[in-house]
């Protein structure tokens, strides 16, 4: 099979799809958590987004010691593309964490396959790279997408706000970049040489060297975390325990992309990732109907159609785009 221009064992593509599509199902679980714990009253996002960050970061920091290659490589090649992630990571945590609040967990995954749509914009008037005519068909499929999932709420929400697609946007444009430094910064550790004593070629020192990058990534996460501790815990007690479901979420989902990442490159982890939107919907049906309408409002069938042709037609954008 060949993917980027690229010839890759079929072990690795198989253990790439794989780790995606752990990501895509972890990552649709995580929102659905953050909307349930998020909502609460006196700054439940802020808590969990802080409290989840600082654990993600203990839980990693004896990961990133064992992962650690040897020797590790200049500084100046993976702690540029370290910062670069974590920082923009966050900043796109923090925007879904605030749209979480505004709509339904179901409506925003699917939303977030918007990000070609940015990705376009970007190569067309940032990098002066002309797209063809499928890439742009791909940016209209998700703008149809889009225009479907607002016709798709519940009778008492008919739709995401208007004012949501600013924050989808601003997601979008964060996590774009994150996984290009991502990227980055497994090639940086990859090409010190051994990873743990595993040759560079070699699938399990690829799997290590995205090991180690997530671990550094939530490492420093934590550290940024840490001093914002007391504001978000000040006056309220307890939000450890909602904290630690976020963070086993999102870690799996984490580990996950980096395998994917290291392994099949961004391009197709993308159009793996994009498939949390399918699931985010399916996910959200199933709690709706067993009555856990605090994380999601039941809709009817026809309501449930469209979420999941829109969040199809977003992973197929992706696929056309990235073809």
């Amino acid at each position: 099979m060949v993917l980027n221009g690229e010839h890759r064992p079929m072990n690795t593509e198989t253990i790439g799809i794989l780790a995606g599509l752990a990501t895509a199902f972890f990552s649709a679980l995580s929102y659905l958590i953050s909307r349930h714990h998020g909502n609460k009253a006196g700054g439940g996002s802020l808590r969990l987004l802080v409290f989840a960050h600082v654990l993600m970061g203990i839980v990693c920091l004896p990961l990133a010691w064992l992962l650690c290659p040897d020797p590790l490589p200049p500084a100046a090649a993976w702690i540029p593309p370290l910062v670069g992630s974590s920082l923009t990571y966050l900043l796109g945590q923090a925007a879904v964490f605030a749209a979480l609040k505004r709509v339904d967990a179901s409506q925003l995954a699917p939303l977030l396959g918007l990000k070609i749509a940015v990705i376009a914009l970007l190569a067309t008037f940032v990098l002066s790279q002309p797209l063809s005519g499928r890439q742009w068909l791909a940016v209209a499929i998700s703008g149809a997408a889009v225009a479907m999932l607002q016709r798709s709420g519940h009778p008492a929400h008919p739709a995401a706000p208007w004012s949501v697609l600013g924050s989808v946007i601003a997601i979008c444009l964060c996590f774009a970049i994150s996984d290009l430094y991502i990227v980055a910064l497994i090639n940086a550790v990859q090409g010190s040489g051994a990873v743990v004593g595993m040759p560079a070629t070699d699938v399990v020192g690829r799997l290590q060297a995205g090991g180690f990058a997530m671990a550094a990534t939530y490492v420093l996460c934590g550290l940024i975390a840490l001093p914002f501790v007391g504001r978000a815990a000040r006056g309220r007690s307890g939000g450890w325990g909602a904290a630690s479901q976020y963070a086993a979420a999102w870690l799996a989902s984490m580990a996950g992309l980096y395998i994917c990442f290291g392994l099949v490159g961004p391009v197709f982890g993308n159009i793996l990732q994009s498939t949390r939107g399918i699931m985010a919907v399916g996910l959200g049906a199933l709690l709706a109907s067993l009555g856990w309408h605090d994380l999601e409002q039941p809709v009817d069938r026809q309501t449930l159609v469209r979420r999941v042709v829109a969040a199809a037609m977003m992973t197929a954008a992706i696929a056309c785009y990235a073809v």
